[in-house]
């Protein structure tokens, strides 16, 4: 845990929502909520169906895997490849410019990501961030990052039996940072390449899991935290 702000409000979004619906809640967490000076958020939420998400700074022209042709594809606030979000967990993280971590943001890639590698030990998965594993690699194919985020490496990465199994990006506001990233569970029939926790482990349990993660994110980042059982906003008009 870092040294943060009292309080973090946790948002369980259970009702699956589509790519729009959700970046448009993750633009306003960022926008409007993060505007309360004592407290951070946390979101952990799911998908409607299988969705693309691309990087800010990737083009929404560009050739996109043929096999991933029939999802929808939105764009994300922050930056990297794309993510296509099927069998996997999302959280979203958002503080306040009062929040220590707001002046080192990178240090929150850390912070989360180590709360993510105990409790995936807990839940019997032993993972390691990619630097501790020495698998740092060059994944550029001339000279080109790889479209999808999970082909990509970072030192940061969390890596099990030499898989990223769990991604993260960011976005800074006027101080105030935005961080959400993919917990992939298990490959997605569009991309078998590319597994997921439970199919390189075959002590984890998804299920106690799934249940932890909101509360194990949330203690990382804060003192304490209150639980949001029920979250609605009307996000922007998405025609």
């Amino acid at each position: 845990m870092v040294s943060g702000l009292p309080l973090c409000d946790v948002i369980v979004d259970n009702a699956p929502r589509c790519g729009q619906q959700n970046m448009a809640i993750d633009e306003w967490l960022l926008e409007h909520v993060a505007d309360v000076p004592d407290r951070s958020f946390m979101r952990v939420y799911s998908w409607l169906e299988p969705t693309v998400t691309l990087g800010y700074f990737q083009n929404a022209t560009q050739a996109i895997d043929p096999r991933l042709a029939s999802c929808p594809i939105v764009q994300r606030l922050t930056g990297g490849g794309a993510i296509l979000h099927d069998r996997e967990i999302t959280y979203s993280c958002v503080v306040p410019s009062t929040h220590p971590v707001s002046h080192t943001p990178t240090s929150l890639y850390n912070t989360i990501h180590q709360a993510i590698i105990e409790l995936l030990a807990l839940c019997g998965a032993e993972c390691c961030m990619r630097h501790e594993a020495g698998q740092m690699q060059t994944d550029a194919i001339n000279g080109t990052d790889p479209f999808l985020c999970f082909l990509r490496s970072d030192p940061r990465d969390v890596v099990l039996a030499g898989h990223k199994i769990v991604g993260s990006a960011q976005r800074r506001r006027k101080g105030k940072v935005l961080q959400h990233g993919s917990v992939l569970l298990q490959a997605s029939r569009f991309t078998p390449e590319i597994p997921g926790v439970t199919d390189l482990s075959n002590h984890f349990k998804p299920d106690d899991f799934e249940r932890l993660l909101p509360e194990t994110l949330a203690m990382a980042i804060a003192a304490d935290f209150h639980l949001v059982s029920e979250f609605s906003c009307v996000p922007p008009d998405e025609s």
